[in-house]
């Protein structure tokens, strides 16, 4: 009982906190319009906002990818400093503060968002609780822009207030590091994460952010390029995010009768398929409802999966890098071929799926035959030794 009763005591802020940093990453862009309206210098710097929070998400990756720590420790402060941060934003006069605001809020967001999914990923029904959490992060990235919207008739960002708010009466998640998960054995360090199969996790997720922001940034533009009007693409987009939002809770709950490795491969190959149907005249609605709901466990549960193999919290760190860095390459890429033939969109990210999946399926096989080969290493010196122990007795005798 006492052991539930600790890991009670972060579940519910844990997941709270994930919803409200949803809230913050996905409003920044809706309200670019009101810092435009309140900053009274340097409105045309504005959209640097994001590039600021999101910059800040990445350098909490690159630091704690490179330095050995015990994430649980930093996570009370890490959430003292995103909430900082997000009042500094709803607090600023001008944009060099708002500017700070956001790094300081994306570097917080970043170690929170690292820290909990890695907690929740090496509990013992890790795939289903990390991807409920993250079920609850994409209801954040659903809510912010409805919030951002009020915002925009109330003249002021309150929203981050209320995240700021809110992320302060979270410092009980402090309390995730009384959680308890399976301590390290001999098998453990056995199936230690190999170079091999290491790199083919930080390319699965290279694939996977080029897909789901690839997605986010091109599919109207296709949408629309199939005769629908601009708010119809806004909708369809909708149901794209609300998809892999009902995904991730699905894949909770069907997380003990399927294999880590086969919702990872099945989702990136079926969010491949998708966008091909996607490409087809009249199958935007069916297939990017279709790649929402194939690509929504990918996430959550490959970090489920790399924890399983091996992986410690610096190999998760360079996961989720690597991710934002597929974000940031691939719908760019896509772009400069959208300028000769806006058709390239779902083919291009659907080449994109098929890569990560490749990436996945080499991911499993290294790691797999990785294993019992450090195992049998391990295995060798007990049995030489138990040989030796075998041959004293018999020379005893």
């Amino acid at each position: 009982m006492r052991a539930g009763a600790k890991r009670a005591e972060g579940y519910v802020p844990a997941l709270f906190l994930l919803f409200l940093v949803g809230i913050s990453q996905s409003s920044t862009g809706p309200l670019l319009p009101l810092f435009e309206k309140h900053y009274t210098s340097g409105a045309a710097n504005v959209p640097y906002l994001i590039t600021a929070y999101f910059a800040g998400c990445l350098a909490a990756m690159v630091i704690a990818s490179a330095v050995r720590s015990a994430g649980r420790r930093v996570l009370p402060a890490a959430t003292l400093g995103y909430a900082a941060g997000c009042a500094g934003i709803f607090l600023s006069g001008n944009l060099a503060v708002g500017l700070a605001g956001c790094v300081l809020a994306g570097f917080g967001a970043g170690n929170v968002v690292l820290t909990v999914n890695d907690v929740f990923a090496r509990q013992d029904d890790g795939v289903g609780m990390v991807n409920l959490l993250n079920g609850v992060f994409a209801l954040g990235t659903v809510v912010g822009p409805l919030l951002a919207g009020a915002c925009l008739e109330w003249g002021r960002p309150y929203g981050f207030l209320v995240v700021a708010v809110g992320a302060a009466l979270c410092l009980r998640v402090s309390r995730v590091a009384a959680w308890r998960t399976r301590e390290e054995g001999p098998d453990d360090r056995a199936r230690a994460l190999g170079r091999n199969a290491l790199a083919g996790f930080l390319l699965l997720y290279l694939g996977y952010g080029g897909l789901e922001t690839g997605i986010g940034a091109w599919a109207a533009k296709d949408i629309q390029s199939q005769g629908h009007t601009a708010a119809a693409a806004a909708v369809i987009v909708a149901v794209f995010w609300g998809a892999t939002a009902v995904s991730k809770f699905g894949a909770a709950a069907l997380a003990r009768r399927a294999t880590t490795a086969g919702l990872v491969i099945t989702g990136l190959s079926g969010t491949s398929a998708a966008l091909v149907v996607a490409s087809l005249p009249h199958g935007a609605v069916a297939g990017y409802l279709l790649a929402g709901l194939a690509l929504g466990p990918v996430f959550p549960t490959g970090l489920a999966w790399l924890a399983q193999r091996g992986g410690d919290r610096r190999s998760v760190g360079l996961a989720i890098s690597s991710s934002m860095t597929g974000s940031i390459l691939f719908p760019a890429a896509i772009g400069w071929f959208v300028a000769y033939d806006v058709r390239a969109i779902p083919w291009g990210l659907a080449l994109v799926g098929a890569c990560a999946a490749l990436a996945a399926v080499a991911a499993h096989r290294t790691a797999t035959v990785a294993r019992p080969a450090a195992a049998g290493a391990d295995a060798a010196p007990a049995a030489r030794q138990a040989g030796d122990r075998l041959r004293q007795g018999d020379r005893l005798r």
